[in-house]
């Protein structure tokens, strides 16, 4: 992995498979930047990596990807200037908490999940990607989901099925 670069950008750092992927990854001895909505888990999470993997550096951005993206990806450039992130795990996502029929959500739940799952990406992607095509190399790994997979459909979860396929 370091072979791309020394450092790995996670979104969605904080909780779940994030959380998991930025553990691998400092084992692997990458630097990290964590991507959360949340300074106090953004924290949390460091610190609980930092006092396994001594050696990793960690930088943390606090960016909400369902609102206004603007001060974030300008937080987001200044904080990997000059860092040869070789690695990028789009890891954020949301989903609908319980079954819904399309026509019963608020609109503005549905294009909160579609600006995470597929806006976000696309906006954090690009800044990241802009290092990788100057230094010639880099991997980027959008975490999607099964659920298209794990049944003929995926009854009243079709936005997030959709934005994350």
């Amino acid at each position: 992995m370091t072979t791309y670069g020394s450092w790995a950008l996670v979104t969605g750092s904080t909780d779940g498979i994030g959380k998991a992927i930025a553990f691998e990854l400092a084992q692997k001895n990458l630097n990290l930047v964590l991507i959360g909505r949340n300074q106090n888990k953004l924290d949390t999470v460091s610190t609980e990596i930092q006092e396994e993997f001594k050696n990793v550096q960690i930088k943390k951005v606090v960016i909400d990807l369902s609102g206004d993206m603007h001060e974030g990806i300008k937080s987001l450039r200044k904080a990997i200037e000059g860092l040869d992130v070789g690695v990028l795990v789009n890891c954020a996502g949301s989903a609908n908490e319980r079954p819904l029929f399309l026509d019963k959500g608020k609109m503005e739940m549905w294009m909160a999940m579609i600006k995470v799952n597929l806006e976000a990406l696309t906006m954090v992607t690009r800044v990241v990607l802009q290092g990788m095509i100057e230094r010639k190399t880099g991997a980027i790994l959008n975490i999607g989901s099964g659920s298209t997979l794990a049944l003929p459909s995926f009854p009243l979860y079709a936005v997030y099925a959709g934005s994350k396929a």
